[in-house]
């Protein structure tokens, strides 16, 4: 990894952003069955807690960590969209099941949603174990 891969962010601007889009899609999902005639559906009434578990908890993290975790843009950029693919889906999946019906996409979401975040992990590990390495002491032989 370049130095040039990995920029400074303000992991506490990002958790405030997260829980501005879980604001949003709780007020849009809140909203949206206010007009469904008493239907509701799981999938809708917590689509906004992806954003805040997934987004807003990990950046906190990131924020408040003692020392600074250097996080490749690959990494993060795989995570924010598997975040987004795991809320759009959610919604999705409960608007389909408000109406009455269930379609294949909902699974396509989901699975692509956790392959990113899945892949986005997979890139953040060995960059975390290499600074850890290289924060620990060496013992002295």
């Amino acid at each position: 990894m370049y130095a040039s891969d990995m920029k400074r962010v303000d992991y506490a601007r990002v958790a405030l952003t997260y829980v501005c889009v879980a604001i949003i899609v709780a007020m849009a999902g809140a909203v949206y069955e206010m007009f469904s005639f008493g239907v509701y559906s799981y999938w809708m009434i917590y689509a906004f807690a992806v954003p805040l578990v997934l987004g807003a908890v990990p950046s906190l993290l990131l924020a408040t960590a003692k020392r600074r975790i250097r996080v490749p843009d690959l990494a993060r950029k795989l995570w924010h969209a598997g975040i987004a693919f795991l809320t759009v889906g959610s919604v999705f999946t409960g608007a389909l099941a408000i109406y009455g019906t269930d379609s294949i996409w909902s699974c396509v979401y989901a699975a692509v949603g956790g392959l990113l975040l899945l892949a986005g992990t997979f890139v953040f590990l060995p960059g975390l174990v290499r600074s850890r390495r290289a924060d620990a002491p060496e013992a002295d032989a």
